[in-house]
């Protein structure tokens, strides 16, 4: 499925949205600040992707059910443990906007200054407008390393390292628009608590190291 601006739905793969926050390793491992500004999702548009392919002739497979992800118990939490209950749970929500065009959870846990956030509600939005819709891109989680606020940064940051399923994105008519093949990657999470609700403050994210 399509990226913001015709690209690619997903940033995974061979897309490196830039650090807009710092990328975890282990609980013990401090990592370094990327001083290089990230570029909006507009701005980068992956190599290997195909943002525009041509129409296809077969009928898309029509709008697949999705169920909602359940959100986990350990979101209740305000430590590192509901940080990452939080992340992975907005992961989970990814796809299925996409396949639905349901966007009032991943709204109510995006920040208003997350620019992967908006990319992906902006686009979920002008798909389904048109009539269209998403299929695929599940994610397969390898590996997750956390780490909490301290001095230098407020918020908790997660990383989430896995693959991302192929995915489409259909036309009202049933043609492809747009594909990822999936690949390996890795999402840097910058997680906020308040007031017992968790929001997403921003997402970068790179490739993995499959």
């Amino acid at each position: 499925m399509s990226w913001t601006s015709g690209a690619r739905r997903s940033a995974f793969g061979a897309l490196i949205v830039g650090m807009l926050l710092v990328g975890c390793t282990t609980d013990s491992e401090q990592p370094s600040p990327d001083p290089t500004p990230a570029p909006t999702p507009a701005q980068t548009t992956p190599a290997d992707a195909t943002p525009s392919p041509e129409p296809t002739t077969e009928p898309g497979p029509g709008p697949t059910p999705w169920p909602e992800p359940t959100r986990p118990a350990a979101m209740d939490r305000d430590d590192l443990d509901g940080a990452i209950a939080a992340a992975e749970y907005f992961l989970a929500l990814y796809p299925y906007v996409y396949a639905t065009g349901d966007l009032e959870t991943w709204e109510e846990m995006s920040h208003p200054e997350c620019i992967f956030c908006k990319g992906a509600a902006d686009e979920v939005t002008e798909l389904f407008e048109a009539g269209g819709y998403g299929d695929g891109g599940t994610f397969e989680i390898d590996d997750i390393a956390a780490l909490p606020p301290d001095d230098e940064y407020a918020h908790f940051r997660v990383t989430i390292t896995g693959r991302e399923a192929e995915s489409f994105s259909y036309s009202e008519a049933g043609e492809v628009i747009a594909h990822s093949p999936g690949d390996e990657v890795r999402f840097n999470f910058a997680m906020i608590e308040h007031d017992g609700q968790w929001t997403t403050r921003e997402i970068s994210v790179q490739p993995g190291d499959g």
